[in-house]
């Protein structure tokens, strides 16, 4: 299989052969034996943990199976239902799983099961779907025909039947199991909101005296029983030891070197399809994909390839699953939306664009859906980018093969005091069950029940008959909202069409809206939906968006209630062009939960309000001229309210004489403009996060900095020339008109006024430029700083930096602590998810590692891997790694 990567050989810097690995089986005899005959007729065995999980499940406990990838944990619910079906007919069986598209891939397979099962027992299982793509006609019919079996999504619980219990009180009264698969996906807010959905979901069934045991199901996790308890307030019984086979695995590590990332990318793309090799390529994000399919355009493999989205109509989905399968498609370019267990047939292997930003938590999982038969071998393959964690691993090769070969997932959070979601939760359970004994809440839920109660939504009143203290509904909660995340909205990208504005001028209730939109995705109108952090990334008035190929520039967006429609043209998808949002922060510090010191920082863990002002985007690509003119249009029209400029300043320098990573920043050398809005578009949330405070000493690194390189000059007997482009250059001043180019013209300015002197030297040009930083202060140190720590987190802390946001001061003007240096980390999710705690028990060596990380990146004055980062509202200018190292150096020499 190696030989496939033969011409690519030079970019290849490591490859482990993972030998296959035997299985072992063992027996276990079912209540009734028609199951172990079932078990013959489809041919295969049992593995032991297989065995181990149904010992523990038949003796009455609730098990957690946490192995890896194609074990076959699904079998294990699957067999346990069919045998106890046969002694209990009347008992029904809740099937939970994350998306929609892993429910239709299970339905289908329990269908094959249940076929084969009807010809040993003559006895046929029913079993429904039940999400939100099911129609009304279509529950109506599920709910008078009571199958045994219902597939559903927590998004159904929540909206459809615990709003709707009566209609489903068959399911409920009779539950004997409740599945939940892939419980590793329950993290962040949606874990959260995951956690308290079960929570009311077993306290209903309480009042009905039922308490099913519960089937959990999760990739291989190091805290299993742990996670799975606290998650769900119940004991179990974790099942972690595989003992399936594993086939022969090919680790391949690539580095860009002759080739760049995606000329790289194209290369590999186009060996594995012109074999014939069923190949998943992942990216961090929906850009990712969509910009190396812009790439594969010119192709002969683009007939081959097409991108793969979770935000993608469903419809659009499922054509692309269904000719995967059948071999019409041979590569799908994927976020996330693929890593999890979805049937796309034999997949011989998996590219990995970088290492994810949770480090290897997703790693773990996306290499699993490679090599699933173990009579065929399966390449595992990550493509090494300009990047912190994916520098870390190169340079811990052996950690990386290690964690890699056992497969576990190091650590699951899950933050179950998020005030935003345990308080909604509250008020649903309220409204569901009417009365709650307030002895039944825990302490945390009592302080936000008063908030309940003060806001007029419940009462709390002594019970005569019980002489028990209760709280009861008095409002109940009619508008549900989203348990994916903690904002209740909706954003769509729609085909600008004005019968669909009139349409949806016209919808006065939910339900017609909802019937709508689900027509406006089948018909191909609705281009994808979004979250709102990526509507105020991508989707501001101007902006440019990717989807599958295809370019659209974004125009106005029409709000009914909650839902948000973002209106978009098709322009030509052949145009070199980007959109990159320019934004300012602030932070505000509300509660202090605890504090520390550690090398004299201080630091502290908070609740903080984070402010998010969009003061426009920035445009670049050599296509930008063109996108001009159709922002001139959207400005003619009223659309774009705001300016468009162009630098009047010339930037020189060509591709090939950029520092090192500069080619990676922002607009560096292309052509840009920039668009600034009239008013900025702010996005307000509360969250939680850490802050250090350094001490005042660290100021004087500006002035170290300015000294240091300016002896460098008189050394040279060039101090005259140094001092003039001192005084005359300020990056400040630049920095409105040039955004992310003004490094780069600092750069090329400095060169060419020391070669108009016949003065070629690189030492001195860089010391110059360094005494031209030192004027951006001690802001720029900790802005690096915080960049570097948000990076580098998810090496030690396994948090995903995507979820991460921060913001540094070099003097803070809020209250407190007004006029100190600081750093802030923070929760990137609204209401907070429990990242902050994780950093918080982790920030010292978080600051040991950033250290250690700046000094040994070998770049001169920031990169990438080091300080650079995409998310950056400032274009990743006013950073300085030298200012950087010296505060660290400063903070643990003292």
């Amino acid at each position: 299989m190696m030989e496939i990567f033969k011409e690519i050989a030079s970019e290849i810097v490591v490859v482990k052969d993972f030998r296959p690995k035997r299985g072992r089986h063992a027996h276990f005899e079912f209540k009734n034996s028609e199951i172990n005959r079932l078990i013959e007729e489809m041919g295969f065995k049992l593995y032991k943990h297989q065995v181990d999980a149904l010992e523990a499940l038949y003796s009455g406990e609730n098990i957690v199976v946490t192995t890896p990838t194609a074990s076959g944990k699904s079998e294990i619910f699957r067999l346990a239902i069919f045998d106890n079906y046969l002694s209990n007919p009347q008992d029904t069986y809740l099937l939970v799983y994350p998306t929609r598209a892993l429910i239709n891939n299970q339905y289908e397979k329990f269908n094959i099961e249940n076929f084969h099962f009807f010809r040993i027992t003559e006895k046929m299982f029913s079993a429904k779907i039940l999400t939100g793509d099911v129609d009304w006609s279509e529950r109506r019919k599920l709910i008078r025909e009571k199958p045994r079996v219902v597939f559903t999504t927590p998004d159904m619980i929540h909206y459809n039947i615990l709003r709707n219990k009566r209609d489903y009180d068959w399911l409920l009264r009779n539950i004997k199991y409740l599945v939940v698969d892939e419980l590793h996906i329950y993290r962040g807010v949606f874990g959260t909101n995951a956690s308290y959905l079960f929570k009311r979901l077993l306290k209903a069934l309480e009042r009905w005296g039922k308490k099913p045991q519960i089937i959990s199901l999760s990739a291989t996790l190091r805290n299993p029983k742990e996670f799975a308890e606290t998650f769900f307030g119940r004991p179990f019984k974790a099942i972690a030891k595989s003992t399936n086979p594993f086939p022969r695995r090919y680790l391949v590590m690539f580095e860009p070197r002759r080739l760049n990332e995606m000329q790289l990318l194209r290369k590999i793309v186009e060996n594995l399809a012109e074999k014939g090799i069923k190949t998943l390529v992942f990216f961090d994000s929906r850009k990712g994909t969509e910009k190396l399919m812009r790439f594969l355009l010119t192709s002969p493999a683009i007939y081959k390839t097409t991108t793969y989205k979770g935000t993608l109509p469903k419809n659009i989905r499922w054509e692309i699953e269904k000719e995967f399968k059948e071999g019409k498609l041979l590569v799908l370019l994927t976020t996330n939306a693929l890593e999890l267990g979805i049937d796309i047939g034999d997949l011989d292997a998996v590219i990995n664009y970088g290492i994810p930003p949770d480090g290897l938590f997703s790693l773990i999982q996306r290499f699993g859906r490679a090599g699933r038969k173990k009579e065929r071998e399966a390449i595992n393959a990550v493509i090494l980018r300009k990047n912190g964690l994916d520098y870390y691993y190169k340079e811990h090769v052996d950690e990386f093969v290690e964690k890699l070969e056992k497969g576990i997932i190091e650590y699951m959070p899950i933050n179950l005091r998020n005030r935003l979601v345990v308080k909604k939760h509250l008020h649903y359970m309220l409204s569901e069950l009417k009365i709650l004994d307030w002895d039944e809440l825990n302490e945390f839920e009592k302080e936000l029940a008063m908030e309940l109660v003060e806001e007029k939504k419940a009462k709390i009143y002594d019970n005569p008959l019980t002489s028990k203290k209760e709280i009861r509904i008095l409002r109940p909660s009619f508008n549900y909202s989203s348990i994916r995340t903690a904002s209740d909205e909706s954003y769509f990208l729609v085909l600008d069409e004005p019968w669909i504005r009139y349409k949806l001028g016209e919808k006065s209730n939910i339900g017609e809206l909802l019937r709508f939109i689900n027509w406006l995705k089948l018909k191909g109108y609705v281009i994808e939906e979004v979250d709102k952090p990526e509507y105020y990334r991508s989707l501001l008035p101007g902006m440019a968006y990717f989807s599958r190929g295809g370019l659209y520039i974004a125009r106005d967006k029409l709000s009914v209630g909650k839902f948000h429609f973002v209106f978009a043209n098709p322009l030509n998808k052949f145009w070199e062009v980007d959109t990159f949002p320019s934004k300012r922060e602030e932070v505000e510090i509300l509660d202090i939960y605890t504090k520390k010191e550690y090398k004299g920082v201080e630091v502290y863990m908070g609740r903080l309000r984070v402010k998010h002002h969009y003061w426009g985007f920035a445009v670049k690509g050599k296509d930008t001229p063109l996108y001009s003119q159709e922002l001139l249009k959207l400005k003619e029209e009223g659309i774009l309210k705001g300016g468009i400029y162009y630098p009047t300043l010339e930037i020189k320098g060509e591709k090939e004489n950029l520092e090192e990573g500069e080619e990676w920043s922002i607009l560096s050398w292309e052509k840009f403009a920039k668009v600034e809005f009239d008013e900025p578009v702010t996005w307000e949330f509360e969250t939680d996060g850490i802050w250090l405070i350094f001490p005042e000493k660290v100021r004087k690194v500006s002035d170290e900095e300015f000294h240091e390189f300016f002896k460098v000059t008189t050394e040279k007997n060039n101090e005259d020339v140094a001092f003039a482009l001192y005084e005359r250059l300020e990056r400040r001043s630049l920095f409105p008109e040039l955004l992310g180019a003004t490094t780069h013209y600092l750069r090329n300015f400095i060169k060419e006024t020391l070669k108009s002197s016949k003065i070629e030297d690189e030492e001195l040009a860089f010391a110059i430029k360094k005494m031209i930083d030192s004027k951006d202060g001690i802001g720029s140190a900790l802005h690096a700083i915080e960049h570097n720590m948000i990076k580098i987190a998810p090496i030690f802390t396994y948090v995903d930096s995507r979820e991460l946001g921060g913001y540094s001061y070099e003097s803070f003007p809020g209250p407190l602590f007004i006029g100190k240096p600081i750093v802030f980390v923070y929760d990137g999710n609204e209401g907070g998810s429990g990242l902050a705690e994780i950093l918080y028990t982790n920030v010292e060596t978080l600051m040991e590692k950033s250290m250690e990380h700046l000094k040994n990146c070998n770049c001169s004055d920031g990169c990438p891997l080091c300080v650079y980062s995409p998310k950056c509202g400032t274009f990743n200018e006013f950073l300085d790694k030298w200012q950087a190292m010296r505060v660290w150096e400063k903070i643990f020499t003292s």
